[in-house]
């Protein structure tokens, strides 16, 4: 079957509803590499992986094969474990906590205007 790598992979990230910007930054490259890729008939493997990965999707239903014995399943269990709020190391886990303490500082500062 010819399909048409960059199609699928650009498809499966406007389906993931991932912001190019977002998605450009976390890839290390810039927006206009990303929108190349999508324009490209063939993908490298490595590409359509990191990308999966990125907006947590599984391609090797698209590209039938040509992903197997990359472990993607593998890898999107510990980034689904990495990006949990309660864990210390997540960026989720320090953004509450910043928003948190955006708050109580709120509280405060309206407290001691009110005396």
């Amino acid at each position: 079957m010819e399909h048409n790598a960059g199609e699928i992979v650009e498809l499966a990230v406007r389906r993931q509803n991932v912001n190019i910007s977002e998605l450009s930054r976390r890839l290390h490259v810039n927006r206009r590499t990303l929108y190349n890729w999508f324009r490209q008939k063939k993908l490298h493997t490595d590409v359509i992986f990191e990308i999966g990965k990125v907006i947590n999707y599984d391609f090797s239903h698209d590209f039938e094969g040509e992903l197997n014995g990359f472990g993607f399943q593998e890898d999107l269990t510990v980034l689904k474990n990495d990006i949990q709020s309660d864990h210390p190391g997540s960026v989720y886990y320090w953004m509450e906590k910043y928003i948190a303490l955006l708050e109580d500082y709120k509280k405060l500062v309206r407290k001691s205007s009110l005396s």
